[in-house]
C-alpha cells in the first residue's frame, strides 16, 4: 500500500536525485581504468549499486529510477517499477561488467526471471532470457551466477524442470548451452580458456574447452565435500575422492591427471587454492554431521603440511588476493553471532575485527563460502579491507529495548586499525576484483 501510495513529486525527486549523483559525481570510467576497486551491492528493494569503498561515488546501475543512455548518448529516465527485484551482482574479471539476477513481477502470468548483463562503463543492459526456471537455486536466489576467465563468458546454476542444471551463456551474443543436471552441483573454472571442474552427485568431472563442445571426463566419486578447485594458473585441480578405508584429498597435475593425495582428512571438508601460490587451505572436522569446521591447515601442492592455521570453531574462510591473509568467519557465543577475523597465512597472531549477524544473503554466501569464493569476493583489491552485509552485534547487556536494524553494509579494515565503515544499506555485497 505505502509503494502505491508515492506520489509524482517523489517520482520527480528520485529520478533527478539519480541523475545527479550517476552523472555529476561519475568515476571515470574509461577503457584504460575500467571500475577499479569499486563495490557493487544491492538494497533492500531489489536495486543494484556501485560505490567505492570509502562510500563515495554511488551510482545506480538498475532498479525504479535508475537513468541509462540513449543511441544519441543522451540521458534517459526510466520510470519507478517496484514489481522488479534484481539481486546477487556478480564482477566480471575484469571489471567492466556485473551480471545480476532480475525477477519480473508485472505479467499476470506469473513471475519472468532473466540474468541483466550491465556494462559498467556505458550503464546499458541486455537480457538473457530465462530458461524455464521452476524455482530458486537458493533463499532469495534464482541463480548462482558465475563468470568465467575471460570475461565474456558467464555460467549460472538455475533450477529448471530436469532439475539443477549448469549452463554458459556468451554474452556478446546470448547463445546458452547445457552443460549438465543433477544435484549437488559445484564447480571451479580453470585458469586458461574454457575449462571446468565440476562435482555433480558422487561424480567430480573435468570439462575441458568448452568453446568447442560440450564434453566431460570422469575423474573421481566422492560425497564429503562441495566445490572441487582449480589452482588459480589452471595447473592443478584439488578434490576429494573415497576408498574402501577412508577420504583423501587429491591433488591433480591438470596435463597428465598425475595425483598426489593428501591424507588425514574429515569427510567434510572444504578447500581452496592460494591467488598466488601453489598452497591450499583445507578446513575440516572430526564429526561429518557438524557443519561447523574446526581447524584450518595450510598445505603444499606436494601434499605436505605447512601451517595449523586455525584451530577454532568457523564456518567459513576466504584467502586475501595477494595470498597473505585468510579471513575466516568464527562463532561468537558470548553474543549468539559471528565473528570476522584475519591472520598472516606464515602464523602472524591473529586479529578480530567485526562481530555481526549476517543478512539473509550473507549468510548464504558463508553457507557455501567455498563455491562463491570464485564470484564474490568479499575482499577488497589490494588485501587491506574486507565487505559484509548484516548488523553488528549488541552486547546483552545493552538489548534491552533495542529494535533491530536493517541489515548494512561495512568496509573492514583488515589490520583492525580503524573501526567498521557502514557506506550503504543493503543485503549483499561484492568487491571488484581489479
Amino acid at each position: 500500500m505505502y509503494r502505491m501510495a508515492l506520489s509524482v513529486a517523489l517520482l520527480s525527486i528520485l529520478v533527478l536525485a539519480s541523475c545527479l549523483g550517476r552523472y555529476a559525481g561519475r568515476t571515470d570510467l574509461s577503457s584504460e581504468n575500467v571500475m577499479v576497486n569499486r563495490i557493487a551491492y544491492v538494497d533492500s528493494l531489489g536495486i543494484v549499486y556501485t560505490v567505492s569503498g570509502d562510500g563515495t561515488g554511488r551510482q545506480q546501475m538498475s532498479g525504479s529510477s535508475y537513468v541509462g543512455t540513449g543511441s544519441s548518448g543522451s540521458v534517459m529516465a526510466q520510470s519507478l517499477n517496484f514489481e522488479t527485484f534484481h539481486s546477487w551482482p556478480t564482477w566480471s574479471p575484469d571489471g567492466s561488467k556485473l551480471a545480476v539476477s532480475r525477477i519480473d513481477m508485472s505479467d499476470d502470468q506469473g513471475p519472468s526471471i532473466s540474468i541483466v548483463i550491465i556494462d559498467v562503463i556505458s550503464g546499458r543492459s541486455r537480457n538473457i532470457d530465462d530458461v524455464n526456471i521452476v524455482g530458486m537455486v537458493a533463499e532469495n536466489s534464482p541463480h548462482y551466477l558465475y563468470w568465467a576467465p575471460d570475461s565474456k563468458h558467464l555460467s549460472f546454476l538455475a533450477s529448471t524442470r530436469v532439475g539443477l542444471s549448469l549452463f554458459i551463456v556468451d554474452t556478446d551474443n546470448g547463445d546458452v548451452d547445457a552443460i549438465d543436471t543433477g544435484a549437488p552441483l559445484y564447480y571451479s573454472w580453470g585458469g586458461e580458456g574454457l575449462s571446468m571442474i565440476v562435482h555433480i552427485g558422487p561424480v567430480i568431472k573435468l570439462f575441458e574447452n568448452l568453446d568447442l563442445g560440450i564434453s566431460g571426463k570422469e575423474l573421481s566419486r566422492a560425497a564429503g565435500f562441495r566445490a572441487p578447485a582449480f589452482s588459480k594458473d589452471g595447473s592443478k585441480m584439488a578434490y576429494l575422492s573415497e576408498t574402501d578405508q577412508d577420504v583423501s584429498l587429491q591433488i591433480v597435475i591438470s596435463d597428465d591427471l598425475k595425483e598426489v593425495s593428501v591424507g588425514d582428512l574429515g569427510r567434510s571438508s572444504a578447500f581452496m587454492w592460494s591467488p598466488s601460490s601453489n598452497r591450499i587451505a583445507v578446513a575440516d572436522q572430526d564429526d561429518g554431521r557438524n557443519s561447523v569446521f574446526n581447524r584450518l591447515r595450510i598445505f603444499s601442492a606436494d601434499g605436505s603440511l605447512e601451517n595449523i592455521l586455525v584451530e577454532e570453531p568457523f564456518i567459513a574462510y576466504f584467502w586475501s588476493p595477494d595470498g597473505r591473509r585468510i579471513a575466516w568467519v568464527g562463532i561468537d557465543s558470548e553474543n549468539q553471532g559471528f565473528q570476522w577475523n584475519v591472520k598472516d597465512v606464515n602464523g602472524s597472531s591473529s586479529k578480530s575485527i567485526f562481530q555481526f549477524q549476517p543478512s539473509r544473503d550473507q549468510l548464504t554466501v558463508l553457507s557455501f563460502f567455498d563455491q562463491y569464493a570464485y564470484s564474490n569476493s568479499p575482499w577488497s583489491p589490494d588485501s587491506t579491507k574486507l565487505v559484509v552485509s548484516g548488523t553488528k552485534t549488541i552486547p546483552f547487556e545493552q538489548r534491552n529495548g533495542h529494535t533491530p536494524e536493517g541489515a548494512r553494509i561495512y568496509v573492514l579494515d583488515v589490520e583492525g586499525i580503524n573501526d567498521p565503515l557502514d557506506i550503504a544499506e543493503g543485503s549483499l555485497a561484492t568487491w571488484s576484483w581489479n
